[in-house]
Formats: structure tokens, C-alpha cells, sequence
């Protein structure tokens, strides 16, 4: 059967927002998504647990970003900007 299928940006916005928080203490505080068709560029600021080692958990949160979006739309993600917009202190 043939159709067509358009997974609206905020569907695709959700799904990077969880992605974000499937990382150990990170936490998303914006997301946006820009593309055609099925090719995106995701961006998403996130706040971090204070002490982290930043460089390590961006990279985690771009992998986790762009596994999740991927696999959950098909999309291909061409990139994922990623701010620490924050460093939280861990709970206590």
C-alpha cells in the first residue's frame, strides 16, 4: 500500500526531548528541530549535573538525540547542537 507520512516537527521535538533525558542527570530546557522531508538538524539546550564532565555528557546526549530520532521516525539526523544552558547540583 502506498501513502505519504509527515511526522510533524513537534512530534520530532518530543522525541529529542526524551532522548535528552534517557542521559544520566541531563535535562532538556528547549529543543528545536529544522529540516525537509526526512532529513532534520535537531538542536536542544540542557542543563547538566554539577560536577559533570560536559564534553562527555554532549556527546552522550547528541548520540542519545540522534539513535532515539532516528529509530522512533526515520528520520536521518544530519546534527545536534547541543548548549549546557546549566549545571545543577546533584541531589543530595
Amino acid at each position: 500500500m502506498s501513502g505519504t507520512l509527515d511526522i510533524h516537527p513537534s512530534v520530532v521535538r518530543k522525541v529529542a526531548a526524551h532522548a535528552v533525558g534517557l542521559v544520566p542527570g541531563a535535562t532538556p530546557s528547549a529543543v528545536k528541530v529544522d529540516g525537509a522531508e526526512d532529513d532534520v538538524a535537531v538542536a536542544v539546550r540542557v542543563a547538566l549535573p554539577w560536577p559533570a564532565p560536559v564534553r562527555e555528557a554532549v556527546a552522550e546526549v547528541r548520540r542519545s538525540v540522534a539513535e532515539e530520532v532516528e529509530r522512533i521516525t526515520g528520520y536521518r539526523v544530519r546534527s545536534v547542537a547541543v548548549v549546557v544552558a546549566e549545571l545543577r547540583a546533584r541531589a543530595r
